[in-house]
């Protein structure tokens, strides 16, 4: 079964039809991960999520940004901006908000060639993939408990930049929603930074895309996130960037998870 893990969707409902099409010509039992934002700025978010939905068990996905900022359009706790396409999305909360909270924030993806770690963002250069997947998984038992809308507040009030082993739990569950689905670049005194949207060679001094800091999961697994638009497709031996920027005009891409590079298969459609 060929696994394929595919950048973020936002709610381009019509771009992923075609890409699974596209790829579904090629492999017809494929499996599919998706990077996260799932949702947000395109032209239909609910039938977005819907098709995702109806993949069942042919399908993952890890949450990204905007997905968790939906769940907190969809409590009331957050209003939607101007430039949000989320209205389909919150007139039937009752079709997705369980199913959206219960996504995980990373996947171990294990294959017979090689092995991945699947986040939205990235991942912190200090964490190992164990360390990795069980702050991930902390934030996934916030985000599946009973009162999860008021812990959600409490999560997304939370500005922890600097990451210390010693942080409270809650300041470690903030830290690790803003590593794994914000995360882009590390600042001098060695914190996240979030202000920068523009390509890593924009950066200021001094300030390094987090990808380019030694990494304990990335010598352990390829890294495979989204994200960061501006970067486009980077398709490289130990990391694949996939948000190709499909929800402003550009390209929706899927790439083969697979080991060599060069064996990669790689399918994208036009927005």
């Amino acid at each position: 079964m060929a696994c394929w893990a595919i950048g973020d969707v936002q709610g381009c409902l019509g771009a992923l039809r075609r890409l699974l099409a596209a790829i579904e010509r090629q492999d017809s039992d494929a499996h599919f991960y998706f990077c996260g934002d799932l949702v947000n700025r395109g032209e239909d978010s609910l039938g977005t999520v819907q098709l995702i939905q109806s993949l069942g068990a042919q399908a993952q996905a890890v949450l990204g940004n905007h997905d968790l900022y939906a769940l907190a359009c969809a409590i009331g706790f957050l209003q939607p901006k101007p430039q949000d396409t989320l209205e389909s999305l919150l007139a039937a909360p009752e079709q997705w908000v369980d199913w959206l909270r219960s996504q995980p924030l990373a996947i171990d993806i294990v294959g017979e060639t090689a092995s991945f770690l699947l986040t939205h963002a990235g991942v912190w250069p200090a964490w190992s993939v164990a360390q990795t997947l069980q702050l991930a998984q902390h934030v996934q038992a916030v985000l599946q408990a009973p009162d999860w809308a008021a812990q959600l507040q409490t999560l997304w009030h939370g500005g922890a930049r600097l990451w210390r082993e010693d942080l409270s739990p809650v300041n470690q569950q903030r830290f690790t929603v803003n590593a794994l689905m914000r995360m882009r670049l590390i600042a001098p005194d060695g914190g996240l930074d979030f202000d920068l949207k523009e390509s890593a060679a924009q950066a200021p001094a001094g300030y390094t895309p987090w990808f380019d800091v030694p990494s304990q999961a990335k010598a352990e697994r390829v890294l495979v996130f989204g994200h960061w638009s501006a970067l486009g497709l980077r398709n490289e031996t130990r990391m694949i960037a996939l948000d190709t920027g499909c929800v402003w005009g550009r390209q929706l891409t899927a790439v083969e998870l697979v080991n060599p590079t060069q064996h990669r298969r790689v399918v994208q459609v036009q927005a």
